[in-house]
């Protein structure tokens, strides 16, 4: 008895979904390292945009009720972004500008939403991704274990205008690290195929990066994934792979300096903000703790300052967060050193920009996204998306997708990724026949 492959006619792509293939492959693979090729490759996929939808709704494609509602609560976000800056004071013109940079990363799912109901565009996009950051992760890893680049460093950093690397070390790495152990629990004989990439990641994640927040997210992802996977994981011969993944991953932190020295320091910045006085804390911002706290006050105060519902609009935003800032005393040397055009709290600056019913559709976006998710018949692709909303929305308590463009537009490619193909296929074999 021989296995062969079934000799089934393959439909021909169309061409703008080959062409699509490329666009994604770039996206994928430049969304951590150049903002120039991520923009071109967004551009690309826009201008593909009707040509996808044409063929969608000419071969009479439907898009399922979940993900009409899903869809529908993106359209909602984008109205009401431009009524909250028209009603601040601001023209149409002007709000309809600053709504393709407030909310392009969510936005844009809407217009490229039939690019990815190709399943073997949403595929090439996935591993392009996938590759992007294993190869980025490992060669980070190398250099750093040789010396070249010194620990918690970056060897993509002041080199060819890259992006700084630290942003992969968060909700794109672990959550890869989730899908792939997912592949391999739907399908076992990956074996070694998903267990180098997942070993080369974790080592990466813990020895070769001081991004606090990627190591935040693994500890407390893993509960949500194992929850997820209770009946699986903890029977059988899996509770023992568990525990020696749990074991090799608590061995990897003992051996990082980085994540001794990191860690340590970010309970004495916790300590010692507590213990200042608001002036002094105004007055002496220092680590990356204590300014995302001083951060926090801030953008606080500016929303105390707005109308609860609807906010100050994305474009008063900056000038209203400045104000803020001058009544807390913030100097003008730590407003001129540190980054306070970004609040790094994406529930703070919705809250801020775009009051109590911004934030609310907001959070309505990703918990339909979950119920979309959760209506697919693939495993790993179900999975996945919950685990990526996720640490999506534990990422954001410390940063914005929307003002940082590169998890904003990693944010966009997962969503679209997992949610417009029926089946991603991520862990299915060949097909085969007797």
């Amino acid at each position: 008895m021989t296995h062969t492959v079934a000799a089934t006619a393959m439909p021909q792509t169309p061409r703008h979904a080959q062409i699509a293939m490329g666009m994604v492959c770039l996206l994928g693979m430049a969304v951590f390292t150049s903002v120039a090729f991520t923009n071109i490759a967004v551009l690309g996929l826009v201008l593909l945009a009707p040509f996808a939808w044409r063929d969608f709704l000419k071969t009479k494609q439907v898009i399922e009720p979940d993900a009409k509602l899903f869809l529908g609560l993106v359209l909602v976000l984008c109205v009401w972004d431009v009524c909250t800056n028209v009603l601040a004071g601001f023209g149409l013109g002007a709000a309809l500008k600053e709504l393709l940079h407030d909310l392009r990363t969510l936005g844009f799912v809407l217009v490229l939403w039939a690019v990815f109901v190709n399943p073997r565009v949403a595929r090439v996009a996935f591993w392009a991704f996938a590759g992007s950051v294993l190869v980025l992760g490992s060669l980070n890893l190398l250099l750093t274990l040789t010396g070249y680049v010194a620990q918690g460093e970056y060897f993509t950093t002041g080199h060819m205008r890259m992006s700084h690397m630290s942003h992969m070390y968060g909700q794109a790495l672990v959550g890869l690290v989730f899908v792939l152990a997912q592949m391999w629990l739907v399908r076992p004989q990956l074996a070694w195929r998903v267990a180098v990439p997942l070993v080369l990641l974790v080592a990466s994640l813990f020895l070769a990066s001081e991004r606090r927040t990627g190591w935040l997210l693994l500890a407390a992802g893993f509960g949500v994934w194992g929850l997820l996977n209770a009946k699986r994981l903890f029977v059988g011969k899996y509770k023992w792979l568990l525990l020696l993944a749990v074991a090799g991953v608590i061995g990897v932190v003992a051996t990082s300096d980085v994540v001794h020295r990191r860690m340590a320091l970010a309970v004495v910045e916790f300590g010692q903000y507590l213990a200042m006085t608001p002036q002094e804390r105004s007055a002496a911002v220092f680590g990356a703790v204590s300014l995302r706290m001083q951060y926090a006050a801030t953008a606080w105060e500016a929303i105390k300052a707005s109308n609860w519902w609807i906010g100050v609009g994305s474009i008063a935003f900056p000038q209203a967060y400045q104000a803020a800032a001058t009544a807390l005393e913030v100097t003008p040397q730590s407003w001129a050193t540190y980054n306070w055009g970004n609040p790094h709290n994406e529930y703070l600056y919705m809250l801020a920009t775009k009051g109590v019913v911004g934030l609310a559709l907001y959070l309505a976006i990703f918990a339909q996204a979950c119920r979309v998710a959760w209506g697919k018949t693939d495993e790993v692709q179900r999975i996945g998306l919950v685990m990526f909303v996720f640490l999506f929305m534990l990422s954001i308590t410390t940063n914005s997708m929307m003002i940082d463009m590169e998890e904003g537009h990693f944010t966009l490619l997962i969503l679209l990724v997992f949610l417009a193909p029926k089946s991603l296929g991520l862990a299915k074999p060949p097909t085969q026949t007797l």
